[in-house]
């Protein structure tokens, strides 16, 4: 399986507007340390995973030519709010002609949240016609060009939010980027090949609603996947921790394969 790493950052890209620390600055001047909304690539089947609202930069920046699928975790707009600019480029607005059509997968209930805030969906599926809506409940399985993906609720029947398994070839890549602190599903998923989620947050005091690292850590500890790639890292945090505090993370938990992921990294399996 080959996929990349469309976007690594958090809730706010790697630089924020107008914020002129160190991180932010860095950033501007040197483009590998850029972080746009968390994303992933599929190759074999042309999918992507979450669009935040930088989409666009992220596709072009590694030249993905076609996309067929797009799947999404949870409606949150650094996930969701990019979609006119994935699924529009397939419209001809001269000839008013769809080029091309996406499939959209999306979970039943995360569709509701979604169109509550953000809805252009019955203009997007009926007359432009560039996507083709799926709504699906965990468990939901499809195989496409030998890849196998599977929907995970992180609390089952009733989640909000979702993670993705991949498996092909007896290999076994499960992708949760956001919001793991509702994740339940840990003895569901023992010696993954691949687990890529999300970071976290070091500052135990910010932690109210998100997973503090030290937590997740004992998750993926319990886990046992035999690598661990860390996404959405958040710019908010990086301020206060520095860059170099990854690397101390990575020395720390030296006993667990883990890293952390850039913007464009290329990932076989």
């Amino acid at each position: 399986m080959e996929f990349i790493v469309l976007g690594s950052g958090g809730a706010m890209p790697t630089p924020r507007p107008f914020c002129q620390c160190k991180i932010c600055q860095d950033a501007r001047k040197d483009i590998s340390k850029k972080r746009n909304a968390s994303s992933l690539f599929l190759k074999e089947i042309n999918g992507v995973v979450d669009c935040g609202e930088d989409i666009a930069s992220s596709l072009n920046s590694e030249n993905i030519k076609k996309v067929d699928y797009l799947f999404i975790t949870h409606w949150h707009p650094d996930h969701t709010f990019g979609m006119r600019a994935i699924v529009e480029a397939n419209w001809d607005f001269r000839e008013a002609i769809a080029k091309h059509r996406i499939e959209l997968v999306i979970p039943k209930k995360v569709f509701k949240q979604l169109k509550e805030h953000f809805d252009c969906f019955d203009y997007w599926e009926n007359i432009q016609k560039t996507i083709k809506i799926v709504e699906i409940e965990d468990g939901w399985s499809k195989e496409i060009n030998g890849m196998k993906v599977t929907a995970v609720g992180y609390t089952g029947k009733d989640s909000e939010t979702f993670a993705y398994l991949f498996e092909e070839k007896g290999k076994m890549v499960l992708y949760s980027p956001c919001d793991t602190i509702s994740f339940s599903r840990e003895d569901d998923f023992h010696d993954l090949d691949l687990l890529i989620t999300e970071t976290g947050l070091f500052s135990e005091k910010m932690a109210n609603s998100e997973i503090f690292f030290p937590r997740l850590i004992e998750r993926i500890k319990r886990m046992n996947p035999k690598k661990v790639l860390m996404t959405h890292i958040e710019e908010v945090e990086l301020q206060i921790w520095g860059e170099e505090y990854l690397q101390k993370m990575k020395d720390k938990y030296s006993n667990i394969n883990l890293d952390f992921v850039s913007d464009g990294m290329k990932i076989n399996v």
